[in-house]
């Protein structure tokens, strides 16, 4: 039997963009206007996260299901039976898990939510129907956005393929949704596009909330991600090396400019050229990566508690809060519970924390 092979770049890759942001959305609630780490982490570095985050899980999804068009081929392993109804019934397992996380990670923040609710001003009505609203369109905690989308990006993109789109034609067709997407979501691009767009933006807006979703977003990384689980050549170390580099100056250079906050042209080049820098460190099964690949998804799900406790108990910290010990206050904590309960759910007894994440 072939053994399990494990994309340990990848798991590696996912931590740090996980750290990224939490990161990010700790510098934008706690640190000044003027922090350079606002342009830095805030809107540079951060907003590789999700891009990569889509790409990887549309890689590890689509992976599992054969393609049809190698089918043919006896050396190739794959067999052709069932493989359209197999395909689907994988991907609609995958996109009811990730509907199902965030509804476990939207009860879970019930405490922090009903917290903001007794300390604001907003009548019950007023918080359930934001609340429902938030909970459709968007999230109710600002990084659960990832999960609705991701469900249906997974979704369109398997759809276009299933009824016979060429994948570099679902690159053309999610590339136009998500370069749509980025003018939109942002003022600078916005003020400059055609009157009928503005209107579309005024009209969209209050009630989607944000281009950020499976539609505009989600979908076109998730067609890369299809890509790469079907290329079967690589791309030359150099060459990916470069073009990360290349693309990351670039991405500077466009948020510098821009003052993109969200969603980023030049991430799209950049998170292609990482993800291929990083697949290729692979190997066997390592327990260190298989407990980084869980702490990555419990940073990114959990790391807004850290910040309420950080603000609950700020009166006895003895440190003072300058922008580095609100990092260590933070993360320490963040990465050492991730830590513990990735080891944990290794285990037999603590096996259920595995079904949160």
């Amino acid at each position: 039997m072939k053994e399990k092979k494990q994309y340990c770049g990848l798991d590696l890759l996912k931590f740090v963009m996980a750290l990224l942001v939490a990161a990010r959305h700790m510098i934008q609630v706690f640190y000044p206007a003027e922090s350079r780490w606002r342009l830095v982490i805030g809107s540079w570095l951060s907003n590789l996260a999700v891009p990569i985050f889509f790409i990887i899980a549309g890689f590890l999804l689509f992976r599992k299901i054969p393609d049809s068009r190698r089918c043919k081929d006896a050396d190739a392993g794959y067999s052709c039976s069932g493989n359209k109804a197999g395909g689907w019934s994988v991907v609609w397992r995958y996109a009811w898990r990730i509907v199902k996380l965030y509804l476990i990670w939207c009860v879970i923040y019930w405490p922090i939510d009903i917290y903001n609710w007794y300390h604001g001003t907003a009548t019950i009505a007023e918080t359930v129907k934001a609340y429902i609203h938030s909970f459709f369109v968007s999230s109710t905690i600002a990084q659960l956005w990832y999960l609705p989308a991701l469900a249906l990006a997974c979704l369109i993109v398997w759809t276009g393929y299933r009824v016979g789109l060429k994948i570099w034609m679902l690159l053309i067709l999610t590339g136009a949704l998500f370069v749509f997407g980025c003018i939109c979501d942002n003022w600078y691009f916005t003020q400059q596009a055609p009157m009928k767009i503005q209107e579309f933006v005024w009209w969209y807006a209050p009630k989607f909330v944000t281009m950020r979703n499976g539609l505009f977003y989600g979908s076109f990384y998730l067609a890369l991600g299809l890509w790469f689980s079907r290329k079967t050549w690589r791309m030359p170390l150099l060459l990916a090396l470069a073009g990360s580099l290349v693309s990351l100056a670039l991405m500077y250079k466009e948020v510098s400019t821009c003052f993109n906050t969200n969603m980023v042209f030049s991430a799209a080049p950049a998170a292609f050229f990482l993800t291929e820098l990083f697949m290729r460190a692979e190997g066997g099964y390592s327990r260190f990566f298989v407990t980084l690949r869980k702490m990555s998804e419990w940073v990114y799900f959990s790391h807004f508690y850290f910040f309420y406790f950080f603000s609950w108990t700020v009166k006895w910290n003895p440190l003072p809060l300058t922008e580095k010990n609100i990092a260590l206050c933070v993360l320490v904590p963040m990465i050492l519970f991730a830590w513990i309960v990735s080891v944990l759910s290794g285990r037999e007894r603590f096996s259920w924390l595995g079904k949160l994440i």
